[in-house]
């Protein structure tokens, strides 16, 4: 047992130093959003890294072998962006692409085609360079974009997930779906409402000034989802 343990705290250590080093570049580009008094599209950034008993689940459920799993399970390695508009959700995504550091190999948006249990929300996978005492370790690291209204919903799904293990009621499956468009319409909505707030002319518009507080990067919001 204890050598199984450390086998897993040695494999799970470089995803565990690629969530917590985007959690602080991330937190850093929020932050200069801030600063330069522009368009934010970073609203929330957390990250996670999967459980053992997650991982070798999805192994299972997916018939990956065991000494497949580093290649074959794309995120065990999470980092979530939360957005207050589905723009926002293309413009972290265009950022991210930009990027040197990672090679991005694959995109699934179920924000333009929703999952048939009514899952939206965007997925970059990514191949990133680990810098560890033993050289580069080159793992999968999966990036998540959503709006606030689309990560309420999947939160919610995937409580009953697990409640149900994997089997919600059917009952409660189609509640989930009209609950899903009831999301994306709040979604569509307020986008309508910044388009309009752009041409509104008003007399006084308050200037504020960064919050500090809200720049702080708390590392310890890498957890278990």
């Amino acid at each position: 047992m204890i050598n199984e343990n450390l086998y897993w705290q040695s494999f799970l250590l470089p995803y565990e130093l690629a969530v917590g080093g985007f959690i602080i570049k991330l937190e850093a580009m929020r932050k200069e959003f801030l600063f330069k008094k522009v368009n934010n599209p970073i609203e929330i950034v957390s990250g996670r890294v999967k459980s053992v008993s997650s991982i070798l689940e999805k192994a299972e459920r997916l018939n990956i072998d065991f000494n497949h799993i580093p290649e074959g399970i794309y995120d065990i390695a999470g980092i979530r962006v939360t957005c207050k508009y589905i723009e926002d959700v293309y413009t972290v995504a265009d950022l991210l692409k930009s990027r040197k550091d990672i090679d991005i190999f694959l995109i699934k948006d179920y924000i333009k085609e929703p999952k048939a249990s009514g899952y939206r929300s965007l997925h970059l996978i990514a191949k990133y360079n680990v810098e560890t005492v033993d050289g580069r370790m080159p793992i999968n690291i999966e990036f998540q974009i959503r709006t606030h209204a689309m990560h309420l919903w999947a939160s919610i799904e995937h409580t009953l997930k697990y409640k149900y293990y994997r089997h919600i009621p059917e009952e409660i499956q189609e509640r989930l779906i009209q609950a899903s468009i009831i999301c994306a319409s709040l979604d569509d909505e307020m986008t309508r409402i910044k388009s309009t707030m752009g041409s509104v002319v008003v007399d006084k518009v308050r200037e504020t000034e960064p919050d500090l507080d809200e720049m702080e990067v708390f590392l310890n919001s890498i957890k278990k989802w």
